[in-house]
């Protein structure tokens, strides 16, 4: 049964009807409404109801009258977002099995037995909604019907479309309008952030970058310079720049103002803006700007000549990303904005010329003051390092430089560095560059060349290379170097030295002339101040000369009474150097031994003092190299300790011969001079004072005591000799007399034998005991015979007369005849003779010499061995030598007397019981030293000695 009205023809109107609405309608909700209740006639149903979203996701229904927005709502929200969401078209029947107890709850609330829904989709095929036709009685809805009702859901999709598409334009409208407002305000803020920064800017710099950091952005730009007109009117210098890499940086800093191929010429000569919106406009006005815009990233120009009354300052360029018209707006600010530009770079430059004038002012009264204050510090002190030094740090101070160096002249010619001040000492100011500027003579420098040719030399852009070109916004690199001479009376005495980092202006011409007058009012106080203390030199060495003169005056006087006593110059010598130099003096000599120094004279005006000095010192004897006093005769040089204290003594362990005597009398001053004479080192000198009851000694004082030291040492030295004179006469006299008796004795009994046998002669030839008589007479001649030859060896020796006859030896051989030929005489003493000498030990040699050597080592061994066996050996020890030992065991030497014994007229022993000259060891050791080697004994007393000989083969 058809229902009036709902064919399919008249839902067919009542669609197109619709669709004349929806073209018509202000808004979806009208159509939606008329499509509820077309869709209700259409299927003869009392209730029909549409639910869609809107473009924020918000859920919105139309309905028939008697059906709940809210129940509507939820059936569409079951049905969109439910498990049955993807199975549209929906049937439902109320009371079903397969109905969901929600959806059931839903359609009791709607009063919809059966229901028919429909999903409402977009054209893109999004869901949007849902179309519901409910029916209070059951009724099963046919193809039919399902068919026009889906016409219906797609007209709803179609006006809910629309609906969302009127919403997003009015959004998109309302966004864009605030946008706009929003950029406009934008603009405005910045045009007047830029208007501001300009009341702010002083300098040309600061405009710039007001220009660039500020106005760049206001007007869209990406990149933009300023060039201001130079001094001379020939070019533009660029200031300021953004966008621009570091060769287009390089190539804009300065441009001709002759470029009539450029647009920025054209705008700055008419006065005109230049407007290049694009590439193809600057390649057919100007091609050659058209070929630097190729290797840019801006496609648009705009260039703004800066003019105030009619006077031309500059250019303004921006540079833009995207090529296109400019707007009568941008014109209009771009215009603006380089009005403003003008106007700030103009009160910059009046600014900066007052500023300029106001500083000329203020650095000439700094000039003159710093002037001012040199004078009065320079004449303040003699002391002219100070002074100087002073003076550098008044220059750094006066702001005048940042670092100042002062080289002078020392007496050899040679520069050295007096000083170097710093404004900021932990800042190492252009170090780099200053290492060239070090004066050494190894290399020229700026230093050596201003002090060779006494002019000055200023140099401006100094700086270590880290960069070609400066970045925008930071301080150029580099500084400028001062460096003027410091004269006095035509001559150059140094050179002061000023810098100036790059943050500060450079030095200049008006700066050059005042460091050349700071300069030459310095050198003139250190050359007065030079000669002022040359002469006060003078006067106290003249007055230390006189005073040194008169002791020295005096000493030689009481050495000259003193005579050639020695005791009597030693006292002389210790009271006058206690008496002038004071307060202890110890004067020591080498032993006769030469290995230990023996105190001879302690002096001190205190007793007590004097004594325990002399216990001290006598106490602790001191070996040559070790101590003090040691030490000094070891080397030759004096030592002088000024200031020597008792508790680091005691806790070093050093200065023993003094340890007393510091604890006793505290912290004492010492000086030790060594006494020499013909190159020879022979004793010391010492004296001793105390520090806290006078000053320390000092380099005058060591002078006075070396000049003391060497008359003391000449007297000490000339008393000397004159003793071993005296002592040599009184040893010749002892000599004649000793050599007289025992040349007497052999002649006596030789004469007494030679009468005895001439009287047996004349009775009986045969007369019994003559062989013997005989033969003593020949044992006396020739004991006779040695010891003459023994006197004539000691001339021979003594002269250097003796010459050696070299020859092929065998040491062994020779030892061997020697042992035969004393054999009888060794016999007659009792001394068994052992003989080693089995090997050949050849050499070459003076075999008449080594003869005597040999006799004379074995008769040593027959008078001292007391009639006990003796030892002979000949041995090859190696390394191209010989050995040949005498070993008796006789009454032995002390060790006292082991080295004096090889001495001439020196004996073992005393005794008169053994005879001799004491001439056969010394004759011995000048044979064997004359060939090269030695001759050395080992002895203990009543166990015998060993001589032991050993000779290079050659």
């Amino acid at each position: 049964m058809q229902v009036p009205g709902s064919s399919f023809v008249a839902a067919v109107e009542r669609i197109s009807r619709a669709l004349e609405q929806l073209a018509s309608a202000s808004s979806a909700r009208v159509v939606l409404e008329e499509v509820v209740r077309c869709a209700a006639a259409s299927l003869g149903l009392e209730r029909v109801a549409i639910a869609w979203f809107d473009p924020d996701g918000v859920l919105l229904t139309q309905a028939s009258p008697g059906m709940a927005a809210e129940a509507v709502a939820g059936c569409a929200r079951f049905l969109l977002e439910g498990p049955c969401a993807g199975s549209a078209p929906w049937v439902f029947h109320w009371g079903e099995s397969r109905v969901e107890p929600e959806l059931a709850a839903v359609l009791e609330r709607l009063g919809s037995v059966s229901m028919l829904a429909l999903p409402v989709s977009s054209s893109q095929g999004r869901c949007m909604g849902v179309l519901l036709g409910s029916s209070p009685v059951p009724r099963d809805f046919s193809p039919e019907e399902t068919r026009r009702l889906s016409l219906y859901a797609q007209l709803a999709a179609l006006a809910v479309e629309r609906g969302w598409l009127v919403e997003s334009g009015r959004i998109a409208a309302l966004q864009a309008r605030a946008e706009a407002e929003q950029a406009e305000l934008l603009r405005l803020t910045r045009f007047q952030a830029v208007t501001e920064a300009f009341s702010r800017a002083l300098t040309r710099e600061d405009v710039a970058h007001v220009v660039l950091e500020l106005g760049v952005p206001a007007v869209g730009a990406v990149g933009g310079t300023v060039h201001q007109a130079s001094a001379d009117g020939r070019s533009v210098e660029l200031i300021a720049s953004v966008g621009t890499g570091p060769e287009e940086f390089a190539a804009l800093l300065a441009l001709p103002r002759d470029l009539a191929e450029q647009p920025g010429f054209h705008a700055a000569v008419s006065c005109s803006p230049v407007w290049l919106e694009s590439p193809e406009e600057a390649r057919v006005r100007y091609p050659v700007f058209a070929a630097y815009m190729t290797r840019q990233s801006c496609q648009a120009f705009a260039f703004l000549p800066l003019r105030v009354e009619q006077q031309g300052l500059g250019l303004l360029a921006f540079g833009f990303a995207q090529a296109g018209h400019f707007t009568q707006l941008q014109r209009t600010l771009m215009l603006g904005l380089a009005r403003q530009c003008a106007q700030a770079l103009e009160r910059a430059r009046l600014y900066e010329t007052e500023r300029a004038a106001r500083l000329q002012a203020e650095a000439a009264g700094k000039r003159l003051q710093l002037l001012a204050d040199a004078g009065v510090l320079l004449s303040s002190s003699p002391e002219w390092e100070t002074t100087v030094a002073g003076v550098a740090r008044l220059a750094v101070g006066a702001a005048f430089s940042d670092w100042c160096a002062v080289d002078f002249l020392d007496e050899h010619g040679a520069l050295r560095r007096l000083t170097v001040v710093h404004a900021e000492p932990e800042r190492s100011l252009l170090h780099d560059k200053l290492e060239d500027y070090t004066p050494e003579r190894a290399r020229p420098s700026a230093i050596t060349e201003v002090v060779r040719t006494g002019c000055s030399q200023l140099v401006v852009g100094l700086g270590p290379p880290r960069s070609k070109v400066a970045r925008l916004g930071e301080p150029p690199e580099g500084g400028s170097f001062l460096i003027v001479p410091l004269m006095a009376r035509q001559r150059t005495l140094g050179a002061m030295s000023f810098v100036r980092g790059p943050e500060h202006t450079p030095f200049t011409e008006e700066d050059r002339a005042l460091a050349e007058d700071l300069a030459g009012r310095t050198g003139l106080a250190i050359d007065n101040a030079r000669l002022l203390r040359k002469a006060r030199a003078a006067e106290a060495e003249s007055r230390r000369n006189a005073a040194r003169l008169r002791i020295l005056v005096e000493v030689d006087g009481l050495l000259a009474e003193a005579g050639l006593d020695l005791p009597a110059v030693l006292d002389v010598i210790a009271r006058k150097v206690s008496e002038v130099i004071g307060d202890g003096c110890v004067l020591q000599l080498l032993a006769e031994d030469g290995a230990f120094l023996e105190p001879v004279t302690i002096h001190h005006p205190e007793p007590e003092a004097r004594w325990l000095l002399a216990g001290t010192v006598h106490a602790r004897r001191q070996r040559l190299g070790e101590g003090l006093h040691g030490g000094v005769v070891s080397t030759g040089r004096a030592v002088l300790l000024p200031d020597v204290d008792p508790e680091e003594v005691r806790s070093r362990g050093s200065l023993p011969e003094y340890g007393p005597y510091l604890e006793r009398y505290g912290p004492q001053s010492l000086l030790v001079v060594p006494l020499a004479a013909k190159g020879r080192v022979f004793g010391t000198l010492g004296v001793v004072r105390d520090v806290a009851g006078g000053r320390p000694y000092g380099e005058e004082d060591q002078m006075l005591l070396q000049s003391l030291a060497e008359r003391a040492a000449l007297a000490i030295e000339d008393a000397r000799l004159y003793g071993a004179a005296t002592e040599a006469v009184r040893l010749r006299d002892d000599f004649l007399s000793l050599a007289g008796h025992e040349l007497k004795t052999p002649l006596s009994a030789l004469r007494l034998q030679i009468q005895m046998l001439a009287r047996v002669t004349r009775d009986v030839a045969t007369t019994p005991g003559l062989c013997e008589r005989v033969e003593k007479a020949e044992r006396t001649s020739e004991r006779l015979g040695a010891l003459i030859d023994e006197l004539m060896d000691v001339g021979r020796l003594t002269s250097g007369k003796m010459k050696l006859e070299r020859e092929p030896i065998d040491l062994s051989l020779l030892t061997r005849d020697a042992v035969g030929r004393m054999a009888e005489a060794l016999a007659r003493t009792g001394n068994e003779v052992k003989l080693v000498a089995d090997a050949q030990v050849m050499g070459r040699w003076d075999r008449v010499r080594l003869e005597q050597v040999v006799s004379n080592l074995l008769s040593n061994a027959a008078k001292y061995g007391r009639g006990q066996p003796v030892e002979v050996r000949v041995e090859d020890p190696g390394n191209g030598r010989a050995r040949l030992v005498v070993k008796d065991s006789g009454i032995g030497i002390a060790p006292e007397d082991q080295a004096r014994i090889f001495e001439r007229f020196e004996r073992a022993t005393t005794d008169k019981q053994f005879n001799g000259l004491g001439l056969g060891l010394w004759i011995s050791r000048e044979i064997v030293e004359s060939h090269g080697g030695r001759i050395q004994v080992r002895s203990t007393p009543g166990q015998g000695s060993t001589f032991t000989v050993e000779l290079p083969r050659e």
